[in-house]
């Protein structure tokens, strides 16, 4: 399929918006005359009937939830493409188009809401001359501003320090940021809208969608690791999948009752498995491990049955405490089941108490958020005394910054072509000194760039400190072919095999019968564009100055929002009074 072929992918989800709406409207009912505000009608009314949500609601979020497809999409397939193809022959090629109208999407849906919620006189969030804005669409908004405003930083950013084909760079995170915590205000719109709702079997999905979009958008900081182009400490996988599954499990176990955990599992596992199926299959790019989350799932229910939810900070530390030690046990078994991995002995004393600490806090902080979704009790008390949140904030701080460093030491490598079969061949490694990799976490031989899946394998100890590579790599075109040794916080790498990069000045790494390399900082050969740039300081002090910026402008958004549509549920508490009933998401 050729590039221009692949814009097919880019179409096509907004081809079904479009045939969505024009049956919603052609279903739905108003007696209003003009004829935006008609349309407006007809579609608000036949979602309402159709979910049993308002309108606004179900189109706002539903809406988001779309276009934040599109953006997961864009960006595993951009990820993709630099893994097996190296640099982009365009800017506005059709991963970065998705990926560009999924964040601008986001302040589509939120606009979307607000017309509805305005038009349908909603009583909901903030009342502004004569718009009415959903708090939820208030943090949808700012969310996708925030990622767009990613987009000129990171052209600042390239024209400094080069291309930094990393998931992890400050305007890059900020990217990741908007795309997905978006999918949590996407979930909140939900929670805003069902005040005085009564969802039916379609809506009670929907709401299984949106908690496992969430799901889906808290994973998506792990694609740093999913791709086996590892540039970081692997201490930080473990730890990663633990704040994923406390924060969003607990939160859909309140929000959805029983089983709710494992429907939300089951959801995001379905978009895991069909993005594969399309950027894997499809497009023939390299295929992406990902936690399954199954296990962690049936933690959080378990924790459930033995703390009843209802007891906030029972049932947050029974879950964050089961998290922390089957489900990471059998996320850690997953691991090397797919081949995608090894576990190491010595891998577990540093990630295993980060991880387990990760479980635990976002466990609390998950459970605060389920606040906005629980309906079958007075809110209040669902409330935390604010140092246990502050205390949990600070905790997962913590377990982010702890594998941070990156660090390389004097080790050298001699490296040797064997059983050569054209431009193949495995790769026999001999260190200096001898017990350089003892206690490694990751030790292996990688090839990527070169137009086809990565090709990883591991070193086979063959006598004391010689190894040899499991598969054969390839030695010849665009790849690039280089051995890894990560152990505790150093993260190095030498090269096999690196191609001519002219347009960066880079000169090629042959690949030789015979070479001895001294370890360097991994970075060096992934990023190796980058090297051939000296740009100034203030290029990263704006990049971090900003990126900081918008991160407390995002938390101070979720923290309004938040407290403003848990105090609408307050109000409709204490109108309505506990013996008249409020609909309830679940049913337990």
């Amino acid at each position: 399929m050729g590039v221009w072929d692949n814009w097919f992918y880019v179409v096509a989800p907004f081809l079904y918006y479009l045939a969505v709406v024009y049956v919603l409207c052609a279903l739905g009912r108003s007696d209003r005359v003009n004829i935006l505000p008609q349309f407006f009608g007809r579609v608000s009314d036949s979602l309402h009937r159709a979910t049993g949500y308002p309108g606004w609601a179900m189109a706002g979020s539903l809406s988001g939830l779309l276009v934040l497809l599109v953006a997961a999409m864009g960006l595993y397939w951009d990820v993709a493409w630099h893994i097996d193809l190296g640099r982009d022959e365009m800017l506005l090629n059709p991963s970065h188009t998705m990926i560009l109208l999924g964040l601008g999407g986001l302040m589509y849906a939120a606009a979307i809401a607000t017309t509805f919620a305005t038009l349908d006189g909603a009583n909901v969030g903030l009342k502004w001359r004569k718009l009415t804005i959903p708090w939820s669409a208030l943090a949808l908004f700012s969310l996708g501003l925030g990622g767009i405003a990613s987009f000129p930083f990171d052209e600042l950013w390239h024209r400094a320090y080069g291309i930094d084909v990393t998931l992890w760079s400050p305007t890059h995170l900020q990217l990741l940021g908007g795309g997905g915590f978006a999918t949590i205000a996407c979930w909140m719109m939900i929670a805003e809208g069902a005040r005085g709702a009564n969802p039916n079997k379609v809506g009670r999905f929907i709401h299984i969608m949106a908690s496992g979009a969430c799901l889906m958008g808290i994973t998506i900081f792990q694609g740093e690791f999913e791709f086996r182009v590892l540039q970081f400490q692997m201490a930080y996988y473990p730890v990663l999948v633990m704040l994923a599954a406390g924060f969003v499990l607990t939160a859909a176990r309140i929000a959805l009752g029983p089983w709710g955990a494992f429907k939300t599992t089951l959801f995001y596992l379905g978009v895991r498995g069909f993005l594969i199926l399309i950027v894997s299959t499809a497009l023939n790019h390299t295929v992406v491990h990902f936690a399954t989350y199954l296990i962690p799932a049936l933690c959080v229910e378990l924790a459930a049955v033995i703390a009843k939810p209802e007891n906030r900070a029972k049932f947050a530390l029974t879950s964050g405490v089961l998290l922390g030690t089957v489900g990471l046990a059998a996320e850690l078994a997953w691991m090397p089941l797919t081949g995608w991995l090894e576990v190491t002995p010595s891998l577990l004393p540093k990630a295993v108490p980060l991880a387990f600490v990760a479980a635990i806090a976002a466990s609390f902080i998950g459970v605060r958020l389920g606040r906005v979704f629980d309906r079958t009790d007075n809110p209040e008390k669902a409330r935390f005394p604010r140092g246990v949140i502050a205390a949990a904030t600070l905790a997962v701080i913590v377990t982010l910054a702890v594998p941070l460093p990156r660090q390389e030491n004097d080790a050298q490598v001699t490296m040797r072509l064997v059983d050569r079969q054209g431009d193949m061949a495995k790769i026999e490694v001999t260190l200096d000194p001898p017990n350089a990799a003892d206690g490694y976490t990751v030790f292996g031989v990688g090839s990527n760039q070169g137009g086809d899946p990565v090709v990883s394998s591991p070193l086979i100890k063959i006598d004391e400190g010689r190894y040899i590579s499991e598969n054969a790599h390839p030695i010849s075109g665009d790849w690039k072919t280089s051995v890894a040794l990560f152990k505790d916080n150093l993260v190095m790498a030498a090269p096999v095999y690196l191609p001519p990069d002219p347009e960066f000045g880079a000169s090629a790494v042959p690949a030789l019968t015979e070479r001895t390399e001294k370890f360097n900082v991994i970075t060096d050969i992934t990023l190796r564009e980058t090297l051939a740039f000296d740009g100034p300081v203030w290029p990263s002090i704006v990049a971090y100055a900003e990126i900081l910026a918008v991160l407390f402008a995002w938390i101070a958004i979720f923290a309004l929002a938040e407290r403003r549509i848990v105090e609408g549920r307050v109000d409709t508490y204490e109108g309505r009074g506990r013996r008249a009933g409020v609909p309830s998401f679940s049913r337990g």
